[in-house]
């Protein structure tokens, strides 16, 4: 019976979060990734209580309707971790499902320490890595394309 118990709490822990956004957002959902880097090439990681398969990834958030990407990456950082990036660029689109597109940005960001004041009750960690640290941490699909965004420039 509690491993029944068990096995609920983590169903329901894994569907109330994507239901809330269902419900909560129009129906095609776009989601905004955004890859920021210090002056000295550190990456910015976010630690989601919510994904699975990986906890730590890069800043993201669904776009609000009216909201460039840019201006949703902007909100999204602020609201999740108090950063506020710049030169923001959209570099890839990527289609998910015939309901959702992930739109993938770059910037930069001037802090030194990850931030310790975290915004949002969703991240639970942030941190600042080099490239090898934050691809091994980071959320494979997200590495993957990390990489492909970085062999570009």
């Amino acid at each position: 019976m509690a491993s029944m118990l068990s096995a609920l709490r983590g169903y329901l822990a894994r569907k109330i979060p994507w239901w809330t956004v269902r419900l909560t957002q129009p129906s095609f959902l776009v989601s905004v990734v955004a890859l920021l880097r210090t002056p000295d090439g550190r990456i910015l990681l976010l630690e989601n209580r919510f994904w699975r398969g990986g906890r730590w990834g890069c800043p993201a958030g669904y776009m609000r309707r009216g909201e460039s990407p840019e201006q949703t990456a902007v909100r999204e950082c602020r609201e999740e971790c108090g950063v506020v990036p710049r030169d923001l660029r959209v570099v890839s689109v990527l289609p998910q499902s015939p309901h959702r597109v992930e739109i993938w940005c770059t910037g930069t960001i001037d802090i030194e320490v990850a931030p310790s004041a975290l915004q949002s009750w969703e991240i639970t960690g942030a941190d600042l890595l080099d490239l090898d640290a934050a691809l091994a941490r980071m959320r494979r699909s997200q590495a993957a394309m990390v990489r492909e965004l970085l062999a570009q420039a």
